[in-house]
């Protein structure tokens, strides 16, 4: 994976699910080095996306002040208006309320072009920590079943699971959702890493595979039971 070329057609290979690319990544000569870089790259790329398709729709939406006075202007017109705006408090409790309902608006409608900016920082951060905690757990629950591979060997082909994350790519179309898709196909992908570096046969990579995912709901659940114990002797205390 000596240059831009290679890592792509290495990630589609990754993302096809052929075994060679994960074959191929093991074998290099610091496949942590070149998976870090695989996962900065592809981060990047979809923040870039995100970015350009924030600003587009930022260009083609009319501003939320438009919306908001047009809004307000056929509501104001109507009949009930007519007869409930002889209530001066009336009239300052809608307004109230419906600037309050339009502040929300602001922060959950309107594309976020910093937010967007920060994503370039913040998207390829984030993919680099989950893949070396996950890259961990599933180097330890496989060696616990039986697997041959290093943590390097395991931290390299796992890089590769962040492949399908360029089918985001294709949210930029309009009408078009992933869902589900770009996780399962990730797990599909660190499915057959995992089996690579570790010479297992399919259960036991598939169950190294999963119990990552599984201890951090088991840990996601006691934690929720914990703070829920936590606020209800806080409760019964006060």
């Amino acid at each position: 994976m000596d240059s831009i070329a290679d890592g792509l057609q290495l990630g589609w290979d990754a993302l096809l699910l052929r075994e060679g690319a994960y074959e191929r990544m093991r074998a290099v000569a610091s496949p942590v080095v070149k998976g870090l870089i695989f996962v900065v790259v592809i981060g990047l790329v979809i923040a870039l996306l995100g970015l350009i398709g924030d600003v587009l729709e930022w260009a083609t939406t009319p501003s939320m002040e438009t919306i908001r006075d047009t809004v307000y202007r056929h509501l104001t017109q109507m009949d009930w208006w007519q007869q409930l705006s002889t209530s001066p408090e009336f009239v300052r409790e809608f307004n109230r309320f419906y600037d309050l309902g339009w502040q929300t608006a602001y922060l959950f409608g309107a594309p976020n072009l910093a937010s967007s900016a920060l994503g370039i920082l913040f998207t390829p951060l984030g993919l680099v920590i989950r893949w070396l905690i996950y890259g961990l757990l599933a180097y330890l629950f496989a060696r616990w079943l039986g697997g041959t591979g290093d943590l390097s060997d395991t931290l390299g082909v796992l890089a590769l699971a962040a492949a399908p994350q360029m089918l985001n790519a294709f949210t930029l179309l309009p009408y078009v959702t992933i869902g589900l898709l770009v996780p399962v196909w990730g797990i599909l992908c660190a499915y057959m890493g995992i089996k690579t570096a570790h010479n297992l046969p399919w259960h036991r990579a598939a169950w190294a595979t999963l119990l990552p995912f599984i201890l951090a709901l088991v840990v996601f659940l006691l934690a929720g039971c914990l703070g829920t114990a936590i606020l209800a002797a806080v409760a019964n205390g006060g």
